[in-house]
């Protein structure tokens, strides 16, 4: 049997003395989909947050074992510096709701843009294109147009496709969709 790509075992958070998540175990082999299924404020959100060390004053305990295709780390141990450079080039997430993800004074294109520029290290040219092909990918109707539009000039559905661009955008390993 391989390594899953990513195996959290006893996964704990904690907000001060009010435990929120307690005990959470699940693997997710390469290719595979997983659903985390409850009711509002079961912690569906939180476990993900809690990967990527997403939650500011949170005590998180437990382990998350990442398995690049190099040797397995734990993803609840590393470094922020390590974990960052994971964010987006391997492990990359979904936001529930893109009006506070997306930033209102930049372009959608400029943002899918800037996180091609930082990953990739490819020219403003190049990352520019590559945002309106991402969009197009995501069924946005009139890509290059959309691109240029602010986040609150699109609607609520085109929104969250320009988050599913931005999260695609580097071909993570894991997309975590919230």
């Amino acid at each position: 049997m391989s390594t899953p790509l990513l195996r959290v075992e006893g996964l704990h958070v904690a907000f001060g003395a009010k435990t929120v998540v307690e005990g959470v175990d699940f693997a997710i082999a390469r290719g595979e989909k997983l659903a985390l299924v409850g009711e509002s404020g079961s912690g569906k959100t939180v476990t993900a947050l809690a990967l990527l060390r997403l939650l500011h004053g949170a005590r998180v305990n437990g382990q998350a074992l990442f398995d690049d295709g190099q040797q397995p780390r734990d993803l609840l141990a590393l470094s922020e510096r390590e974990l960052r450079g994971l964010r987006g080039d391997d492990i990359a997430m979904i936001f529930q709701e893109p009006m506070t993800a997306l930033n209102p004074l930049m372009t959608v294109g400029e943002q899918i843009a800037e996180v091609l520029r930082l990953k990739r290290a490819i020219s403003y040219a190049e990352a520019a294109q590559a945002a309106v092909e991402l969009l197009a990918k995501t069924g946005i109707p009139e890509p290059a147009r959309r691109a240029g539009a602010y986040p609150h000039q699109l609607s609520g559905g085109q929104r969250q496709r320009a988050m599913i661009a931005m999260a695609l955008a580097c071909e993570p390993k894991l997309l975590l969709a919230d």
